[in-house]
């Protein structure tokens, strides 16, 4: 209700302050009308003020020759310029004072020709009578300013008299004298213009108190007629607020459920993102596992590659010894052929001779014949080492794991044992180079092939090629068996990974560390 009657009381002041204006520029044209023919009987009523100090005489007497002196000499200096323009705006305004005391009522009826009512024109006139107090405090501020320029003038013009002497520089000194005579009376003038126009507005402040004092002494009845008038207007700005507090609260309650939906809606966006950002992050994990996975492999691959490029030059190198002891048997051969061709053709000139010391030949021949025997069981010994070590080559290549057959063993290059000393002379004896190549190859296969050596010196029997053969395919058989075995049980170990190197690590005889996958 405050809020209402405050807003009703700022649209009263507002229509209130728009009819003074409009009051106000209505008289400012009648009196623009009617300054023409009056402004000389207006000159002449404020031409004689009413008695003053002392200085008045000397005004009254000089009066009628200032405007000549004024026209005569140098034109007059800027406060005369600013007093004429304040002299007539005071007349102006104590023309307009002078005109409604002269016609118009002393008070207003209830209501306007308007259609204002009484409080308004009441607080219309409360604002102007303000507003001539601030004007009346301006003017007495001024006119007393005013009066201390006069004094301070009459001062400079004793100093003025009394530096010049009366029979020095007479002539020079006359025409400041004249100045500040004519700025005195100019001071004086607007004094006494001053003083009519603070009458003036005593006269309308008495003027308006009049005009409060008949308003407070209307009937009562239309006082009541105008508050009923008032409380209708405030019961309809009543009613109206109250539709606008209505609205404001269904507003209200609309925006507070739109802001928790728009809360749920962040609450949910934000478990979204966290969890998107865990998704993300394991995602991010299982990158860099299987980076770091794919960089083991190719570490494995690197190493199975060179491992495997050296398996190849060693079966290589293999191939190659096989192929020049099979050319070394070829030739063995073809030199027993030749012997024994010899050796017949020497027993047939010898029988063709007569005979002989046949027992000397045969002695000799038996033992060329046991000599070139076992020549030929050593490299046939040293052949089949040799295919023996291409098989475990391949079976080593084809198995899974460590292969424990497969382990280095302490053999002597030499080509012997210590059991046997003799054989080791005779194979060292008659062997050669061959002895050496075949303790090369025994200490790579993990073959002994001092046994060998002793195996062909106590058996005289042929190499049995066939049994050989089914002996091979029976291990063929068998390690086929093996492998499907071996494939059959690596379902179980699916997601396992071997690690062998904290077992290596700081092992026994031929145990070291090997790359970690």
């Amino acid at each position: 209700m405050a809020d209402v009657d405050e807003k009703a009381k700022a649209d009263k002041l507002a229509a209130a302050k728009a009819a003074a204006k409009k009051r106000a520029q209505e008289m400012k044209k009648k009196q623009k009308k009617t300054a023409g023919p009056s402004s000389e009987k207006k000159e002449e009523v404020d031409e004689k003020p009413p008695p003053t100090p002392d200085p008045e005489p000397a005004a009254a007497g000089d009066n009628p020759a200032a405007p000549e002196e004024a026209k005569d000499d140098v034109p007059p200096l800027s406060p005369t310029a600013t007093n004429a323009s304040l002299a007539q705006k005071s007349k102006a305004r104590s023309a307009s004072f002078r005109k409604p005391s002269i016609s118009g009522p002393l008070s207003p009826g209830l209501f306007s020709p308007e259609g204002e009512t009484a409080p308004d024109i009441y607080r219309k006139h409360v604002a102007r009578i303000e507003e001539l107090e601030r004007e009346n405090k301006r003017l007495a501020k001024e006119a007393a300013d005013i009066e201390k320029r006069w004094q301070k003038s009459e001062e400079e013009l004793a100093d003025l008299r009394e530096d010049d002497g009366e029979g020095g520089g007479k002539g020079g000194a006359d025409g400041q004298v004249e100045k500040l005579k004519n700025d005195l009376l100019a001071l004086q003038r607007q004094n006494a213009q001053l003083q009519i126009e603070t009458m003036e507005l005593e006269m309308s402040r008495l003027r308006a108190q009049v005009e409060r004092l008949s308003l407070s002494s209307s009937s009562p009845s239309e006082q009541i007629s105008a508050l009923e008038e008032k409380l209708a207007r405030a019961e309809k700005a009543a009613a109206l607020a109250q539709r606008e507090l209505g609205d404001l609260k269904r507003n209200l309650e609309r925006t507070a459920d739109k802001a928790v939906k728009a809360g749920s809606a962040q609450a949910s966006a934000e478990t979204k993102a966290r969890t998107l950002e865990k998704e993300a992050g394991e995602l991010r994990a299982e990158r860099d596992e299987l980076a770091r996975r794919a960089e083991g492999l190719e570490k494995k691959v690197a190493t199975l590659t060179t491992l495997h490029k050296e398996q190849d030059g060693r079966m290589q190198a293999l191939r190659r010894e096989k192929e020049g002891r099979d050319k070394q048997i070829e030739d063995l051969s073809s030199r027993l052929d030749k012997l024994e061709a010899e050796n017949l053709r020497l027993r047939k000139k010898d029988a063709a001779d007569g005979g002989g010391d046949d027992e000397g030949v045969d002695e000799l021949e038996e033992e060329e014949r046991l000599r070139m025997q076992k020549r030929l069981r050593e490299l046939e010994a040293e052949n089949t080492d040799l295919r023996r070590g291409i098989w475990h080559e391949k079976r080593k290549e084809l198995q899974v794991g460590p292969d424990d057959a497969g382990r280095f063993t302490d053999v002597d290059l030499g080509g012997g044992s210590a059991a046997a000393p003799g054989v080791h002379r005779k194979g060292a004896a008659g062997g050669g180079i061959g002895e050496f190549f075949t303790s090369g190859l025994n200490a790579l296969t993990g073959a002994a092939g001092g046994e060998h050596d002793e195996l062909l010196a106590e058996e005289d029997l042929d190499f049995d090629e066939d049994a050989f053969r089914k002996a091979a395919e029976e291990e063929a058989k068998h390690r086929i068996e093996r492998i499907k075995e071996i494939k059959r049980g690596l379902k179980n170990w699916e997601g396992w990974r071997l690690d062998l190197v904290e077992n290596r690590r700081g092992g026994g005889e031929g145990i070291g560390e090997i790359f970690e996958i």
